[in-house]
């Protein structure tokens, strides 16, 4: 997501360390190095909660720099797509995390609207 936009963004990447760190126990050496070698594998979560939760952290990545340009909207329909959700729900699914991610709608929120 850092990524999407061909700019590394220092509040984009600063949030990417905060949820590495605190939400998944990453050491901030362990974020460095998959940064660096940054690829296009992705593993699609298998728990919906779990899908949820990570496309409503890449959409945290994205707005952190107080803007989603539209290379991060399309990487998040993107991804959206691939956790298999349905292609007719996708810009709807993305702009539900945009405007919650915005107006500070924790992921829990949205999760106890499943």
């Amino acid at each position: 997501m850092i990524l999407a936009d061909g700019v590394i963004d220092a509040s984009e990447l600063e949030m990417l360390y905060k949820i590495g760190t605190e939400n998944y126990n990453l050491t901030v050496a362990e974020i460095t190095q998959t940064v660096r070698d940054a690829g296009s594998s992705f593993v699609v979560p298998k728990k919906l909660s779990d899908k949820i939760t990570l496309l409503y952290e890449l959409t945290q990545i994205a707005w952190a720099d107080g803007t989603i340009d539209p290379a991060e909207i399309e990487l998040l329909k993107k991804y959206t797509l691939k956790m298999g959700f349905d292609d007719n729900n996708v810009d709807d699914i993305v702009t539900l995390l945009i405007d919650s991610v915005k107006n500070g709608v924790p992921v829990q929120t949205i999760l106890s609207m499943q």
